[in-house]
């Protein structure tokens, strides 16, 4: 298949969910009544809504040539579509980007219950993530350039559409992983048992007045499509490209937010030494490559903000406090949460 990333998406709408041969024939279909014979396995999801993803192999009916692809199934609520599903409708945005590979998109088929995304299947090995930061810099701030460039183009009957996907809806600042504040509780009986962690909770209050200075400044600045959910599964390396996939997280964010997302995983997964000098890489490439049109200083704030707003909810978790307890690794989180404190 010749198709570009995220160019040539067509858009089906069904009453009801038929066989996976019928979906492909309607999406591609120049492959007539051909036999087909396909394999398929299950991969692991775990994403809100979302059914299942499945990766199915065949032949090409028409060439012969093996043909690999992804079927995700993300379940609707009050047949409202998703928000994946709503991106890989967008053609053209993507088109020509040089840092990122984007897998193509076959389709989307819609019924009222369900979305269903038919994506090419994505082959090559896991990066180690403190190992790209350069490069995934490149690619963050070419995508926030043309996906700003591309929702600032847009007809106003298009506004509602953008406006629905906008991070600072209600529906998505009320999740759990925004509002790190409900942690605090845990953090205050972790100080009973542990006098190192005594009187921290009251110290991350401070974060409440500030994020809400970050979150004004934020909502006025350019907005972009962000991708947000920068992890090593959703990455690949394949001949030295950067492929990134799953876009499950997708909003229509601000410049730097998935910056702030890229450092605040980082953040959570490795030890400081890692994740500083990662930082330092990223920061340097970022602003090197950041289109002369953006303030470089917005930018910067829009990424403390989201970068704040994923740390302390991962680092205040109970989950969290759990697992460094039983690794005995108290020491490193009381050092993260000194990092995360000295940026008051």
């Amino acid at each position: 298949m010749d198709l570009h990333p995220l160019q040539g998406c067509r858009t089906l709408y069904r009453w009801q969910h038929g066989h996976l041969e019928d979906h492909l024939r309607a999406l591609l279909p120049h492959w007539g009544d051909k036999p087909l014979t396909i394999t398929s396995q299950d991969l692991n999801a775990n994403a809100s809504f979302v059914n299942y993803v499945r990766h199915h192999r065949l032949l090409d009916p028409c060439t012969g040539e093996p043909f690999e692809l992804v079927e995700k199934s993300i379940r609707k609520l009050g047949l409202i579509g998703s928000q994946e599903a709503r991106f890989h409708r967008i053609q053209d945005m993507l088109r020509g980007s040089e840092h990122f590979h984007y897998p193509a998109c076959l389709g989307v088929i819609e019924t009222p219950w369900e979305s269903l995304i038919f994506t090419e299947f994505v082959r090559g090995k896991p990066p180690r993530m403190q190992a790209i930061a350069g490069q995934l810099a490149l690619g963050i701030a070419e995508l926030e350039e043309r996906s700003h460039r591309y929702l600032s183009n847009q007809p106003w009957h298009k506004a509602a559409l953008f406006w629905s996907m906008d991070f600072f809806r209600p529906w998505f600042l009320l999740r759990p992983r925004f509002n790190y504040a409900r942690c605090l509780p845990e953090l205050q009986r972790l100080a009973a048992s542990d006098e190192r962690f005594a009187g921290l909770a009251d110290s991350f209050k401070g974060f409440e007045p500030l994020l809400t200075r970050l979150k004004s400044a934020a909502w006025q600045s350019p907005r972009c499509i962000s991708h947000m959910d920068y992890l090593r599964k959703n990455l690949f390396i394949d001949k030295g490209q950067l492929q990134l996939i799953d876009w499950s997280e997708v909003k229509v964010g601000r410049v730097g937010f998935d910056g702030g997302a890229y450092l605040g995983s980082l953040f959570r997964r490795k030890d400081m030494p890692a994740f500083l000098t990662a930082r330092t890489q990223f920061l340097e490439a970022y602003q090197a490559a950041l289109p002369a049109h953006f303030d470089g200083v917005e930018a910067l704030r829009n990424l403390d903000y989201m970068f704040l707003l994923t740390a302390l909810f991962h680092c205040l978790r109970p989950e969290t406090i759990s697992e460094y307890q039983e690794k005995q690794r108290m020491p490193l989180l009381r050092q993260k949460y000194d990092y995360l404190l000295g940026l008051l």
